[in-house]
């Protein structure tokens, strides 16, 4: 395994446990500052109204993203694969699943690696 695909591992493991414990501090550093975010339900946020969310949400109560596949592209990567988030809900705080592929399209920079997109498209029920 390389060092960028180490990384990227180590970055996924890390955002994970950032949105797990509703930790926006942490997860602004993965996030790039033009990050686009699109919910499984079809929201759209940037950086500031994502972060925002995770914080109204309490955190996800837990993430379940087997081996995802990831594909290097010079200072462009992917993650991608199924992803099983248990959520909050904003409206009246019950646990709601989410399952379906997720896709995070991440930037080298000076700063390392960082998230500009971020999607999940839901497994058809």
């Amino acid at each position: 395994m390389n060092a960028d695909v180490l990384a990227l591992l180590t970055l996924e493991t890390q955002r994970q446990q950032a949105l797990v414990a509703g930790d926006s501090v942490r997860l602004a550093a993965l996030l790039a500052d033009d990050l686009v975010h699109i919910h499984s339900t079809g929201m759209v946020q940037g950086k500031a109204g994502f972060l925002e969310h995770v914080v109204k949400m309490g955190g996800f109560v837990a993430i379940e993203r087997p081996a995802p596949d990831i594909r290097l592209l010079g200072d462009i990567a992917l993650i991608s694969g199924e992803t099983r988030n248990v959520v909050r809900s904003l409206h009246d705080g019950a646990e709601r699943v989410r399952h379906g592929f997720s896709t995070l399209v991440l930037r080298r920079s000076p700063q390392g690696w960082q998230i500009i997109l971020s999607q999940m498209t839901p497994f058809a029920a």
